[in-house]
């Protein structure tokens, strides 16, 4: 009979472990959401901290930046991020900006526009979006 309370007791200290560790785990990506949440909207987490929320990319910092310049559309829609409190740092918007600029289109034709160029410059027809390789192998129906 004691082996069975004994087994028993373990079996109990093994689950309570768990539900502990299980608690911290989950605390700890909620902290880190958080952080990155407060990183994304420009606070310094720590005082005196860094308040450049670019994220390294040249980018705007937040969707929010984004959608005050104009950078969402109804095919692109970045107020689904702000709504959902997106912890990204947002559109890499750079070039978008530019092109729109430039060329004096719409946000998602500019979006359309750097695509473009993005596949010519990866050998990639940007009309079919399939390879320009010679050596390359594709199955059609």
């Amino acid at each position: 009979m004691s082996d069975y309370l004994f087994w028993a007791f373990v079996g109990l200290v093994v689950v309570g472990v768990c539900y502990i560790i299980g608690l911290f785990q989950g605390r700890r990506s909620q902290l880190s959401m958080r952080l990155a949440r407060l990183r994304a909207h420009g606070r310094a987490v720590v005082p005196g901290g860094n308040n450049n929320n670019s994220g390294g990319r040249g980018g705007s910092g937040s969707f929010l930046d984004d959608y005050r310049a104009g950078l969402s559309s109804q095919n692109f829609d970045v107020r689904i991020n702000i709504d959902g409190e997106d912890a990204r740092p947002g559109l890499d918007s750079e070039e978008v900006r530019r092109i729109m600029d430039e060329h004096g289109v719409t946000f998602d034709k500019a979006r359309l526009m750097r695509q473009q160029r993005l596949m010519g410059h990866n050998n990639i027809d940007p009309e079919t979006g399939m390879p320009m390789d010679p050596k390359a192998v594709t199955f059609s129906r």
